[in-house]
């Protein structure tokens, strides 16, 4: 089972970091590193990749304030949506601060949560973040620059094939068997 101290301690072995930390709260550097890098590097890693596992839906209601022009409603980003992914149908819209402008009066979308508990991560995300993490813990902990451009590089190709990998798991309207054979034609 995953938990954050498992990610850190993952992160640790990367940078050749022979500590392991048994909380963020122990009285090392390692630990003091991981405590106030690790839930920012967690949404950068989230926020960069629509994670199948973060992917949440949601409906809102337009704020009473209207936007002063250009839109006819303003909406509050929920707070625990790191970054909105999809509309729910093709419309136009602008995300202002923590507002999304809009012309209707509902506004549907998928959006990217922000997951505070590390038993719900996908295995890929885990190795992802703990390669992020890595990255920023290899100046402080390491003193090496060519080590975190290194991990930062291993975390970018990896991010890769999890997208590959992602994208082989999503419903693909254009796959059915009709789909398959209007292809070929």
């Amino acid at each position: 089972m995953t938990s954050v101290v498992a990610v850190c301690n993952r992160a640790l072995s990367k940078i050749g970091d022979e500590l392991i930390i048994m909380s963020l709260d122990d009285d090392t550097k390692p630990a003091r590193y991981c405590k106030s890098l690790y839930a920012d590097t967690r949404d950068f890693v989230l926020r960069s990749y629509p994670w199948r596992f973060a992917l949440k839906r949601y409906i809102l209601a337009p704020l009473k304030d209207r936007p002063l022009f250009g839109y006819d409603y303003q909406f509050a980003l929920p707070s625990d949506c790191l970054r909105l992914w999809k509309t729910e149908e093709e419309q136009r819209y602008q995300l202002e601060g923590r507002c999304i402008l809009a012309d209707r009066n509902i506004f549907a979308f998928i959006g990217i949560s922000r997951v505070e508990d590390a038993t719900q991560f996908d295995p890929m995300f885990v190795e992802a973040l703990s390669l992020r993490l890595a990255a920023e813990l290899a100046v402080p902990l390491s003193a090496s620059v060519s080590l975190k451009e290194n991990l930062t590089k291993e975390y970018q190709q990896f991010v890769q094939q999890a997208k590959t990998a992602s994208a082989m798991e999503g419903i693909q309207d254009t796959y059915t068997q009709s789909g398959w054979v209007e292809a070929r034609i």
